[in-house]
């Protein structure tokens, strides 16, 4: 009679009141975590090892058992199965005891929760286990599966051997669930460098067993893969905190992928993580070293705090809320602030070359977009922020963004210096700390005002080129002229201050209550009027007062652009006939505002019409006919028609972008450009 089988089976009766499946159900599992029940498989491994007090390092081997079917042509099949074998002491009675415990207090020496196995229940099937162990010199062979099922121990025999003489162990993690599948790293090297990162402090020991991945013919030995993306180069630096001591292993890791990260840890595993990037924000990417090799920085943080205080899965730790005033207290956020202080010390010299990598090249683009230029001083910290990778159109959304953030921050210090000088006496010493307030508002003031003001010096000149002859001898279209001014078939609700240029004409002409531009007037929303006549531009402005009986427009103004040196004018084309249509048809009584009502615009309204085209033969004799008065700088005429309460004047080209230099003069001098 097989004795130790019925005293187990007495174990299982006693004992195993805990409901497996329901357990199962209680602990979740992120996807993101989808190889931790490898590693707590692997930590089991090491575990079993070190209990045999070998004189050399055991081996652990992990097999990867793949999908018949890619998912894809040419890609690799999706890993179902991980079986893992190793040469530790197995399951004796008191390891397989503590296994029947769901919260064991078996390992808590070593760190052990006791439910690392309900963990591969979450992402696996069921769990098939395979030991061979010593128990009183003699062999015995365990056989058992773990399954979902209200007892969790199925199948279970125990077996005396007669002729064995090796510990081995084998634990299948058996069908990965399909929603688990896609989470989980295919390539055997990323495997590798999981483990890595999950038990790097084991292999720091000499001692570490041997891990071997075995990947149908291919064999990864994840030791030699540690040697050689670690260069067995690893920093070791210890910080108080509060009283809590904390070491940090800080190593440059040379793998192909570029992963800088804080590693927290518990018990020489990793908990989670955190990217170092988001703190220092130059090392988001790889690392050149004085030879030419790239590298990340990884660097693993351990202490008995994060022992204590990490969860039952493994997947968090429970820090204090930060600041508490209790010794031992430990925060998140101090202990983040201590760690990448380590970090910038040690990689001082990395950092400081990458981030004025980064501020050249934004130098660089400022040099073209002066209306950044604050933000070398303002934002030095947020533009280190900005990958050097990115295209100009990407970085200026970028300084974009860091701009409207300093603005949104000056318009508030602002508003709230004023309401302080309100609120001051009259005798009171003034605030000394408003100068460095004006001294911001300013110069991010006048970084804006200078790429406006290049920008008007660069519209005038390329209005200046479009009134010339091409290679062909011929000039622009009037509609080329007209959109550099306002684009065409748009109001003024369809554009921005920015997207027009009609300070080219008149400064004030951007202060209007509507502008429509080469729209037929029975297209107009603020008339009704069935006219298919469009003038180029149409401008109603608001009136200052307005009572019941007025029109809400203090004046009406027109514009019609001319092609430059047009001279082939015939009567039908005569621009001031053009212009006194679009007065009589305003002022008809058959035309209505946008309700319905007579447009009736009252009398006295004044009406503006502007002609902008160059002063030709033809042009002149209009003018002429129509009693026009020249201009005393004899660059074009004016007229008033008292019937009409039309005032016309027609500007030469000449004039116009003469005048505009003239009111943009001291703009242009301030900025040390040309004028002329």
């Amino acid at each position: 009679m097989d004795y130790l089988s019925i005293f187990t089976d007495t174990i299982n009766l006693t004992f195993m009141e805990i409901d497996i499946l329901g357990k199962v159900n209680e602990k979740k599992l992120a996807y993101s975590h989808t190889l931790l029940p490898v590693f707590e498989a692997i930590i089991n491994s090491i575990h079993a090892i070190e209990d045999r007090k070998l004189n050399s390092p055991g081996i652990i081997k992990v097999q990867l058992i793949r999908s018949e079917q890619a998912e894809i042509e040419d890609s690799l099949p999706p890993i179902t199965d991980f079986c893992i074998y190793d040469s530790g002491v197995g399951f004796n009675e008191d390891n397989f005891r503590s296994f029947n415990f769901a919260h064991s207090t078996y390992k808590r020496g070593r760190g052990g929760k006791g439910i690392g196995r309900i963990t591969w229940l979450r992402a696996f099937q069921k769990v098939e286990i395979t030991s061979t162990y010593k128990s009183e010199n003699e062999f015995y062979k365990r056989v058992f599966t773990f399954a979902p099922t209200q007892k969790g121990i199925e199948k279970h025999q125990n077996t005396k051997l007669e002729n064995a003489s090796e510990y081995t162990t084998l634990v299948h993690l058996k069908s990965l669930k399909e929603e688990y599948q896609r989470w989980c790293n295919k390539k055997a090297e990323h495997i590798a460098l999981r483990i890595i990162e999950h038990c790097f402090s084991y292999f720091l020991d000499e001692n570490c067993p041997r891990i071997i991945i075995q990947d149908s013919d291919v064999e990864i030995i994840v030791n030699d893969y540690f040697r050689l993306y670690t260069k067995n180069e690893v920093t070791v630096r210890s910080f108080s905190l509060n009283s809590r001591e904390f070491t940090l292993n800080i190593v440059k890791l040379y793998s192909p992928k570029a992963d800088n990260k804080i590693h927290y840890c518990a018990n020489f595993r990793e908990v989670f993580t955190e990217k170092i990037n988001n703190f220092i924000p130059e090392l988001d990417s790889f690392i050149t070293d004085e030879n030419g090799d790239r590298y990340s920085v990884a660097v693993y943080v351990s202490g008995d705090f994060l022992d204590e205080r990490v969860n039952e899965e493994r997947t968090d730790i429970i820090f204090d809320a930060s600041a508490l005033p209790f010794p031992g207290s430990v925060g998140l956020h101090e202990l983040n602030e201590n760690v990448i202080e380590n970090i910038q010390e040690l990689f001082s010299d990395v950092i400081n070359k990458l981030s004025n990598t980064r501020i050249e090249k934004v130098r660089t683009f400022v040099q073209k977009h002066p209306r950044y230029r604050h933000l070398l001083k303002y934002r030095k910290r947020e533009l280190a922020n900005i990958p050097s990778t990115l295209s100009d159109e990407k970085l200026e959304i970028e300084l974009f963004k860091i701009q409207q953030s300093l603005e949104v921050e000056i318009l508030e210090q602002a508003q709230h210096a004023i309401d302080e000088i309100k609120n001051t006496d009259a005798d009171s010493e003034p605030d000394t700390s408003l100068n460095g307030l004006s001294q911001k508002v300013i110069e991010v003031g006048n970084s804006k005002l200078a790429e406006y003001v290049i920008h008007r010096k660069l519209v005038l000149e390329l209005l200046e080129s479009k009134l010339k002859r091409d290679t062909h001898g011929n000039y622009e279209t009037e509609e080329a002229i007209h959109k550099l001014i306002f684009p065409l078939k748009k109001v003024s609700d369809d554009i921005t201050f920015e997207d027009h240029n009609l300070w080219i004409i008149d400064e004030r002409l951007a202060f209007h209550k509507y502008l429509s531009s080469d729209i037929p007037f029975n297209k107009i929303e603020e008339i009704e009027s069935e006219s298919k006549l469009r003038t180029d531009l149409l401008i109603m402005n608001q009136s200052f007062a307005v009572i019941d009986s007025a029109q809400p427009y203090s004046s009406i103004v027109l514009f019609e652009f001319k092609r430059p040196s047009r001279n082939d004018y015939n009567e039908r084309e005569n621009p001031i006939s053009q212009v006194n249509k679009y007065c009589r048809e305003l002022l008809s009584p058959n035309s209505k505002d946008k309700d319905g009502r007579p447009l009736n615009i009252k009398d006295g309204t004044p009406i503006y019409a502007y002609i902008v085209c160059d002063i030709t033969p033809k042009l002149k004799q209009f003018a002429d006919d129509a009693g026009f008065t020249v201009l005393p700088d004899q660059n074009g005429y004016f007229n008033y028609n008292s019937n009409y309460k039309l005032y016309t004047e027609i500007i030469s080209f000449d004039k116009l972008i003469s005048d505009s230099k003239k009111r943009n003069q001291i703009l242009f001098e301030k900025l040390s450009l040309p004028t002329t």
